[in-house]
């Protein structure tokens, strides 16, 4: 059939009628109802309540800061989603969609979305189809179209009038062969339109992560239930009123509570992925994050991933070294080819077919337009479980596929023998070359193909050389306890050189483990393999899977990357799934955790320490916060109980919480990684967010603080009236708070996140000078001017809480606050 395709010209028409072939975006939440939304939290519930108490018993002013400070954190958390949502839809621009098709003659990869009806579109195994497509071409083609029927069960696909076997709908899969289709459907026009409003209303999983953030934030408002109840019975057996033993319980709850917490985490997880969406990893599942932290394992595909998937031919080694076996070999290398090549001499498609495509061409230009005289009449496309692909022509069938594969199926000539043959491979493999069979038969023969008697026409041997950085992110990744294995389809020999050249392994003799010793072994000889060897050949989908699981018995937890529809089982089953975003077919980035914008392995070491880099700073927020508000909520109980003067009002901590949520606790989401990241162990993948030594810790941070409190305070009370030794109570506490953040923070890095500490304290020491020295805040908090001899005593007081901090968390023996 004569391929037509638009012209430039008439596909700008149909633009302006048409418009882009995407679905209508769906109606956006309301700002009110986000608004809403942020008030469904334990912590912003508590203080809720706490203001509402407040209100009835006359105390407006604090209800009014109470609501000031509920008002302050609901805010930022909306305007944090509304950043967040703009983060996501910007990270789409890294996953769009590319088509291959015909247009002006000539096939040209273009963004999906340019689709028009009219466009002719060649379409390939693992691909999702992107408009309503009548078929043109059909080459034992498969697709899955459960997305529309619910059926399971890939449907056959061919040239035909009928609606379910000859047209392919938007936003199915592709699961075998290849085909053209003719577009008659766009955006919402097409069968999926209708259900548009169903997928725009799936609701994504909560990360781990946050999970464990929203059971602390639960646990923490038990606790502060408990003792609020607590101090108001006590209060009450005190004689006081019951309005004080009311104020009591407020008191302790806007104390302990840390109510900006969750924003400060969200802002922490955002800046991070957009961190790794720069660095070439996108995130597409927020788990991920979490989990990157932990991986003991990356099993990676070489081709495209370890190398730069640029390939020349290198040598072609014939089965006759004369012209005529050339010139035959050079249009095999034509025919049974996907690539193509516009007027302009550019090719486009896979780069292996494009290396032939090249090689053919300048070696003989004569050939420059004999693919599209030749005309293809079928197609037997490439599968993992027969290795080759095979196109029928009007006088030849061209096949190619892997060596050892077709040696099988050809007759060999009496002076070349297999062996010869498998020397000549091994030969070309031990120089890391990868190795393409080419060999043709009868068109007689196409039925019964399969059964062999090809002719063999020789080997082709290409280069595709290792990325520059993978050496170096595979040593990181060893220091940082993490193995690496190399799953590859390659010859084995081509993988060991590889893997020497990389520093995957050592120089020497390399053990390398096929398909064949992996489907012989045993499941106990399976694990004690992937305990010990880290390079697997000639590996189909099926072992992949197999390898993952195998790996995860023996505790590991697995990355694994991908690009193939077959793929998919073991990127699902992997903790982490990693998608190539050039190579990788559709059904693999979707089954994916994380996609490789350029098929880099090296940003993979990278995504796992920043993966390591965020968790680090979500738990020293977490570790900052909790101690001073434990502090300052242990002041009121102990207050209360003891039946003394609060060393600092519940206005004056509802200031200190909004002081220190708008300014000393965001440093840590911007704080950058520590310099001996990559050099630790794994975390444990079921370790708390919290653990056990971390939460004595905390307690022994809280301690100093109280009794710094206390002693400032009655210090205060000695020489001053009640409200100036209050207000050098919260102007100390302020000021050692200050102090924690400084020794948990380290090292100065030279990055950012210096700078935002610089600013952060200096705010946090401008809103104090006014709390303290401007008329109004005066009035309103009940505070008082400092002298310069406060100022001593506050500064003195900061450099004992920097000195126990340092002490107390020890950062030169602990992971997590190292620089």
């Amino acid at each position: 059939m004569e391929k037509r395709g638009l012209s430039s010209e008439e596909a700008v028409l149909l633009q302006q009628q048409f418009g882009l072939n995407q679905l209508p975006a769906p109606t956006p939440t309301r700002w009110w109802r986000k608004l809403l939304q942020q008030f469904n939290n334990t912590l912003i519930f508590i203080l809720s309540i706490a203001a509402i108490f407040s209100v009835a018993l006359s105390h407006w002013v604090d209800g009014g800061i109470i609501v000031a400070v509920i008002l302050v954190n609901t805010v930022l958390g909306f305007i944090q989603e509304n950043r967040a949502e703009k983060a996501v839809a910007a990270l789409q621009s890294y996953l769009v969609e590319y088509s291959l098709v015909l247009r002006d003659g000539d096939w040209q990869k273009l963004p999906s979305t340019n689709l028009l009806p009219g466009d002719w579109v060649r379409i390939e195994n693992g691909e999702r189809i992107a408009a309503d497509l009548h078929i043109r071409e059909a080459y034992q083609l498969q697709v899955d179209e459960s997305l529309l029927t619910g059926e399971s069960v890939p449907v056959d696909k061919h040239l035909s009038n009928d609606n379910v076997q000859g047209i392919l709908h938007a936003g199915t899969m592709v699961t075998r062969g290849s085909g053209v289709g003719e577009v008659f459907a766009t955006g919402a026009a097409t069968s999926i339109g209708h259900i548009q409003k169903l997928l725009a209303q799936t609701k994504p999983s909560q990360s781990p992560l946050l999970i464990r953030i929203n059971r602390l934030s639960r646990w923490l408002g038990l606790g502060v239930f408990i003792l609020a109840i607590i101090a108001s019975l006590i209060a009450w057996m005190h004689d006081d009123s019951l309005e004080f033993a009311i104020l009591a319980a407020i008191s302790l709850a806007v104390a302990i509570i840390p109510e900006g917490l969750p924003a400060v985490i969200s802002i922490t997880l955002a800046l991070g992925v957009q961190r790794m969406a720069q660095k070439g990893s996108i995130i597409r599942q927020l788990p991920a994050v979490e989990t990157l932290g932990a991986v003991t394992v990356i099993c990676t595909d070489k081709t495209g991933t370890l190398t730069e998937n640029r390939m020349a031919v290198e040598d072609l080694r014939l089965a006759q070294e004369n012209s005529e076996s050339l010139h035959r070999a050079l249009e095999n290398m034509l025919l049974c080819n996907d690539a193509e090549i516009s007027d302009a001499g550019q090719s486009s498609g896979d780069p292996l077919e494009q290396a032939l495509i090249d090689y053919a061409y300048d070696a003989d230009s004569a050939l420059i337009h004999y693919q599209k005289r030749n005309r293809r009449l079928d197609t037997r496309p490439f599968d993992h479980e027969s290795p080759y692909m095979a196109t029928l022509h009007a006088d030849r069938i061209a096949i190619k596929g892997a060596p050892e594969f077709v040696l099988q199926h050809c007759l060999q000539e009496q002076e070349q023998t297999d062996s010869f043959w498998q020397g000549v491979i091994s030969e070309m493999a031990n120089l890391g070359l990868r190795t393409i069979a080419l060999a043709e038969a009868d068109i007689s023969r196409w039925s019964s193909l399969d059964q062999g008697r090809w002719r063999w026409l020789g080997v082709v041997a290409l280069l595709d050389p290792p990325r520059q950085a993978v050496p170096a992110a595979i040593a990181a990744c060893r220091g940082a306890g993490i193995r690496v294995i190399m799953v590859t389809g390659d010859h084995p020999r081509t993988a060991a050189t590889i893997a020497r050249q990389i520093g995957l392994v050592e120089a020497g003799s390399v053990r390398v483990v096929d398909h064949a010793q992996w489907l012989a072994a045993s499941p106990a000889e399976r694990q004690q393999l992937a305990r010990e060897v880290n390079v697997f050949a000639r590996v189909q989908p099926a072992d992949k899977l197999e390898l993952v699981e195998t790996l995860q018995n023996n505790g590991e937890i697995v990355a694994m990357t991908g690009d193939g529809v077959n793929d998919a089982p073991a990127l699902r089953r992997a903790q982490i799934g990693v998608a190539m975003g050039l190579s990788g077919s559709t059904v693999a980035r979707e089954a994916a955790a994380m996609i490789l914008t350029d098929d880099d392995f090296a940003h993979i070491a990278s995504a796992v320490a920043e993966g390591r880099h965020i968790y680090n700073n979500i738990q020293r927020t977490v570790l900052f916060m909790l101690p001073t508000n434990f502090a300052q909520g242990m002041v009121i109980f102990i207050a209360v109980i003891f039946r003394m003067n609060l060393p600092i009002t519940p206005l004056q901590i509802l200031w200190i919480n909004t002081v220190t949520a708008i300014t000393l606790a965001l440093v840590f989401a911007f704080m950058g990684a520590d310099k001996a990241l990559m050099q630790q162990l794994p975390r444990p993948v079921a370790q708390p967010l919290v653990p056990g030594i971390l939460w004595r810790r905390i307690t022994l941070v809280t301690i100093f603080l109280l009794l710094m409190v206390f002693a400032i305070f009655e210090a205060g009370s000695t020489f001053y009236d009640v409200v100036h030794a209050r207000t050098l109570a919260v102007n100390g506490l302020m000021a050692m708070e200050g102090a924690v953040l400084l020794a948990m923070y380290g090292a100065w890095r030279n990055d950012r996140g210096d700078w935002i500490l610089i600013g952060s304290l200096g705010a946090m020491i401008l809103l104090q000078v006014l709390f303290s020295q401007l008329t109004f805040l005066q009035l309103v908090f009940q505070t008082t001017s400092m002298s310069l001899i406060d100022i001593g005593i506050i500064f003195f007081t900061a450099l004992l809480a920097w000195l126990a901090a340092r002490l107390i968390m020890h950062p030169q023996q602990m992971f997590t606050f190292k620089s």
